[in-house]
């Protein structure tokens, strides 16, 4: 395997997932065709590019590795305006992987989000695993407190009775919180 697509993007994203969700993680990676041996060397070539001297850096990083955006947008943040890009990605059809970029074409931040055109879910109090990302968990809950546990890749959600873990965007655990 010489090239870099979206397939193998997507089987990167699922390297972080298996730390919860190892069997969600084998269906996925089976239904793209590949081994488990596929998707870490993916995860490994993906590190590998991401720490090279040679690769490209930020938004050409990312052109490079999943080709033009299906979707682009300006959004205003306060008096700088960020680029919003949006590719498919295999596994999650009503899903994008979502770059906001800043100047000088720097990733600020990347993520899944659902795509603008698909079907809210109706979420219960203890969603499934791979059935909501975050904005969806903040549509169902709006006093949810959102944090950074300052791992890479990964959120959490707050809300009164729940912590809602995510990767790269998607829900992966849902836990009881204790007292509140």
């Amino acid at each position: 395997m010489y090239g870099f697509a979206r397939r193998e993007f997507a089987l990167t994203l699922l390297r972080r997932m298996a730390d919860y969700q190892p069997e969600l993680v084998k269906d996925a990676y089976t239904r793209l065709g590949a081994t488990k041996a596929d998707y870490l060397n993916a995860f490994n070539r993906w590190q590998t590019m991401l720490h090279s001297a040679r690769a490209p850096r930020g938004l050409d990083l990312l052109h490079a590795v999943l080709g033009p955006e299906d979707h682009q947008e300006a959004v205003r943040v306060g008096d700088v305006t960020a680029t919003v890009l949006h590719w498919r990605l295999p596994l999650w059809p009503d899903l994008r992987w979502q770059a906001i970029i800043g100047a000088a074409n720097v990733v600020i931040d990347g993520t899944l989000v659902r795509a603008k055109d698909a079907p809210r879910p109706v979420l219960p109090e203890a969603p499934e695993p791979w059935s909501c990302v975050v904005a969806d968990t903040l549509d169902r809950w709006p006093d949810a407190r959102q944090r950074d546990p300052d791992v890479p890749a990964r959120w959490l959600v707050e809300t009164a009775n729940k912590r809602l873990w995510f990767t790269h965007g998607l829900l992966q655990l849902v836990e009881d919180r204790d007292g509140g």
